[in-house]
């Protein structure tokens, strides 16, 4: 009888910590779900690199990014006043102090074969996967979030670091991001393939076929926010712009273009090469091709200079819905009353300075117009699509 009564009672008390249990995990779930303060700055959770092989040389292996996967990995700060060894140009032959959105990729060897008459070499620089110049980041640090772009390569630092560094922060996006020697969180963007085209891949790396989660998808139109009012709105959060219910369908496609490039960052030449497929970074020309090729209005695939869009179109002066300025120099666009510039104006929320093309108000037309002339530039050339 005593037996059998404490049998039940060890039932009793499994059956309460069972039901315990699942009101504990129910609790973490919702709280996952739902959180208790503000998102953390990644979508996902990011993967810890640690415990991996460490080949002879090395402190760590390199991490082999999939794209679209977030890492836990460590940063460092480079160049500017309190680096002035760094110096101004990157391995990729980059001006840096112009282009602050830059990062460096770094070997993982123990020691820097440099300092015993040794050569630096692309292959060295394989922290992150040996990733091709122009490869595009998205860094995440504490709430703040820039996308960098790869310019440089260095050697990291010794194995006596709780987290390895893996990457090196041009000073001036590090400063954004609030990075001195920090755990950031990582994501690789989709990039074009196109790093073999200069030989930048590693010894026997191809670069990625089309069907590579690595290569990005033909681009076309996608769906558009639309507004009711007579010319484009733009949503002062994210950055996109919303295209008129009453606009032509090209116009339509044109702010849908020019939405998929808000948060690339500017690279000079970028976007030149296939304009079928969304590339890591855009000039000014290239931005504008891009979106004037997926409204239909632009049927070439590679894209020339801005010196060979100042008479492209026929039709000379402000069109209805697009028109086109450009010279030797540069080139923007007006879409439906908005203007895809890579100049910078301020005030112009969210972006930063030379973060590459955007939407901006009307109101830059008269800005561009008097510092192109400030800078002794010829005047633009102002066309438009026959019809717009």
């Amino acid at each position: 009888m005593s037996t059998s009564r404490s049998a039940r009672r060890l039932r009793r008390l499994l059956i309460g910590l069972g039901a315990a249990g699942l009101l504990i995990a129910l609790a973490v779930a919702v709280a996952a779900i739902f959180g208790a303060g503000a998102n953390p700055p990644c979508p996902t959770t990011p993967t810890t690199p640690g415990n991996q092989p460490v080949a002879a040389g090395r402190f760590a292996a390199p991490l082999q990014m999939q794209v679209g996967r977030w890492y836990q990995i460590g940063a460092t700060q480079y160049g500017g006043p309190e680096d002035p060894t760094s110096g101004a140009f990157g391995s990729s032959g980059t001006y840096l102090p112009a282009h602050p959105d830059s990062f460096a990729e770094l070997s993982l060897l123990d020691q820097n074969p440099a300092n015993a008459g040794g050569v630096l070499s692309f292959q060295d620089a394989d922290a992150l996967g040996a990733l091709p110049y122009g490869t595009a980041v998205r860094v995440a640090n504490g709430g703040r979030e820039l996308t960098l772009v790869k310019r440089d390569i260095g050697y990291g630092q010794g194995p006596d670091q709780p987290i390895p560094y893996r990457m090196d922060v041009w000073w001036q996006a590090a400063a954004q991001l609030n990075i001195t020697k920090s755990t950031v969180q990582i994501q690789r963007l989709p990039g074009t393939g196109s790093g073999a085209l200069l030989d930048q891949l590693p010894a026997g790396t191809q670069p990625a076929s089309s069907s590579s989660p690595g290569q990005c998808a033909a681009a076309g139109p996608t769906a558009t926010p639309i507004t009711s009012g007579p010319v484009a709105q733009i949503n002062p959060i994210t950055g996109v712009a919303s295209a008129p219910a009453a606009a032509p369908a090209a116009v339509k496609d044109a702010i849908a273009a020019g939405n998929q490039l808000i948060d690339l960052p500017y690279i000079w030449g970028g976007g030149h090469a296939d304009l079928d497929q969304l590339a890591a970074g855009y000039d000014c020309s290239g931005s504008a091709e891009y979106v004037l090729h997926h409204a239909g209005l632009f049927p070439e695939i590679s894209g020339p200079d801005s010196t060979a869009m100042e008479r492209y179109y026929p039709a000379a002066g402000a069109g209805r819905w697009i028109t086109v300025y450009a010279n030797p120099e540069h080139m923007w666009l007006t879409v439906a009353g908005l203007v895809l510039d890579t100049a910078w104006y301020s005030p112009v929320a969210p972006t930063t300075p030379a973060s590459g093309p955007r939407w901006q108000a009307a109101t830059v037309i008269q800005q561009q117009i008097a510092g192109n002339a400030m800078a002794g530039n010829p005047a633009f050339a102002v066309t438009h699509p026959t019809g717009l």
